[in-house]
C-alpha cells in the first residue's frame, strides 16, 4: 500500500509531457460534461421562447469552439509576454466596459422591477461580456505589479497612481452596470494578491471590518440589492415574486433526490429562471441527483487541486503569481455559484464555469485555463 501510495503521490506531482495531462483532460472533460448538461438545462426554454430546443445549444457550440481555439493559443503563447500587455489590457478594459453604456453599442436588459442592466455589446447575433475580460486582465496586471514590487522596481507612492485609478474604475464601471456579483470577485482578488505580497492577515481583517459599513450602504442605499437581500433571508416570503428563483432552486435539489429524474422533465426545467445560465446546477440535480452532484464537486476539486499542486513548484515569479490569480479567481466562481444556488449566499449574477450558458464567460474561463496549463508546462516546474 505504502508503494502505491507513493507511486499515485509521484504521479499526482509530476507534470505531463509537454502539457500536464491530466489537466488538459479535465479541462476537456468538463467542457464536453458542461455543454450537455447545459443543453438538457436549456431545451424546454429553448423550446418556449424560439420553438427550437437546441438553440441555446447551437450558440454554446459555437462559443465553444470560439474558446477552443483561445484555449490552445494561451496553451502556446509564450505567457510570459502577456506582462507586457498588462497595462494595455487594462485600459483596453476600461474603454469596452464604459461601451455598454452607449445606445446602439451596449446591450442592455430591463428587469421586471423597473431596473436596467447594462451588461454587453453587440457582435451581430452575438453579445460580448466586457466585465468577464475585466476579470482576466485585472489577473495579468496585478501579477505584473506585484512582480516589480517584489524585486523593489518602484517605492515612489506616485507610481501607484495609475494602478489604483484603473483598478478603481475597473470596479466603479462593472459596480454602474450593475454586476455586484463580478465587483465582490474582482475585489477578493485583489485582496488575494494583497495576501500573497505578504500584507499581515491581522490587518487584513481590520480593513474587512473598516470596509463594513461601505457594504452595508451599497446593499441597504440600493433597492434591488436590499431586496435580494430580503429574499435570501426569507425566501418563503416572497415565493411568488422575487423569492420564486431560490425556492424554486430548492425544491429541484429536494425532486433530484439521491439518483436525478428523467431528463429535462422536472419542474424546474419548466419554470426556473435562468435555468441555463446562473442557476444550472439547480436544473443538474434536479436531473442527476444528489450522486451528480458529487460527482461534479469531484471533478472540480480534482481540477483546482491538480493546478494548485503545479503552481506550487512553478518557479518563475510572474507564472506563480498570474497562476495562482486565476486559481483563485475561478475557485471563487465556483464557490460562490454553488452557495448561491443552494441559498447559502445572496443571489448574484456569477454564472458556474463550463457548465452555465454564456460566451464570454466560457471563453474567459478557457482561455485561464489555457494560461494555467502554459505555466504549468514541465519546462516551468522545478524539482
Amino acid at each position: 500500500m505504502k508503494a502505491l501510495g507513493r507511486k499515485f503521490k509521484d504521479f499526482w506531482e509530476s507534470p505531463g509531457s509537454p502539457f500536464d495531462l491530466v489537466l488538459v483532460g479535465a479541462v476537456f472533460f468538463l467542457l464536453l460534461f458542461g455543454i450537455c448538461v447545459m443543453y438538457s438545462s436549456s431545451s424546454v426554454t429553448a423550446w418556449r421562447e424560439f420553438q427550437d430546443s437546441e438553440y441555446f445549444l447551437k450558440k454554446q457550440l459555437a462559443w465553444a469552439t470560439i474558446g477552443l481555439v483561445v484555449f490552445f493559443f494561451f496553451a502556446n503563447f509564450p505567457y510570459k509576454r502577456l506582462e507586457r500587455f498588462a497595462l494595455g489590457g487594462m485600459i483596453i478594459s476600461v474603454l469596452l466596459l464604459i461601451l455598454v453604456f452607449i445606445p446602439g453599442v451596449g446591450k442592455s436588459v430591463g428587469t421586471y422591477y423597473g431596473r436596467n442592466f447594462h451588461r454587453w455589446i453587440g457582435i451581430g447575433p452575438y453579445q460580448l461580456q466586457p466585465s468577464e475580460i475585466a476579470k482576466l486582465a485585472v489577473v495579468v496586471y496585478l501579477s505584473s505589479l506585484i512582480v516589480k514590487l517584489k524585486l523593489k522596481e518602484t517605492r515612489d507612492p506616485k507610481k501607484f497612481i495609475l494602478p489604483a485609478i484603473l483598478l478603481l474604475a475597473v470596479l466603479i464601471l462593472i459596480l454602474a452596470e450593475p454586476a455586484f456579483g463580478t465587483t465582490m470577485e474582482i475585489l477578493f482578488v485583489v485582496i488575494a494578491f494583497v495576501f500573497l505580497f505578504g500584507f499581515p492577515v491581522r490587518n487584513l481583517l481590520l480593513v474587512g471590518l473598516v470596509s463594513l459599513p461601505l457594504a452595508y450602504l451599497l446593499i441597504s442605499q440600493v433597492g434591488y440589492r436590499r431586496k435580494r437581500m430580503e429574499v435570501w433571508l426569507d425566501p418563503y416570503r416572497f415565493r411568488y415574486d422575487e423569492g420564486h428563483q431560490l425556492v424554486t432552486s430548492f425544491r429541484a435539489f429536494l425532486d433530484g433526490g439521491w439518483f436525478g429524474n428523467k431528463l429535462a422533465s422536472g419542474y424546474a426545467h419548466r419554470y426556473l429562471t435562468y435555468s441555463h445560465t446562473d442557476f444550472v446546477l439547480a436544473t443538474y440535480v434536479e436531473d442527476f441527483g444528489f450522486i451528480g452532484f458529487l460527482f461534479f464537486f469531484a471533478l472540480v476539486m480534482i481540477l483546482l487541486s491538480r493546478v494548485y499542486v503545479l503552481l506550487k513548484r512553478v518557479q518563475d515569479p510572474f507564472g506563480f503569481y498570474l497562476g495562482a490569480g486565476l486559481l483563485f479567481i475561478l475557485g471563487t466562481q465556483f464557490v460562490i455559484n454553488s452557495y448561491v444556488v443552494t441559498g447559502l449566499f445572496p443571489i448574484t449574477g456569477i454564472s458556474l464555469p463550463f457548465m452555465s450558458y454564456g460566451g464570454s464567460s466560457l471563453l474567459v474561463v478557457l482561455a485561464a485555463f489555457g494560461i494555467l496549463v502554459n505555466i504549468t508546462r514541465k519546462e516551468n516546474i522545478g524539482v
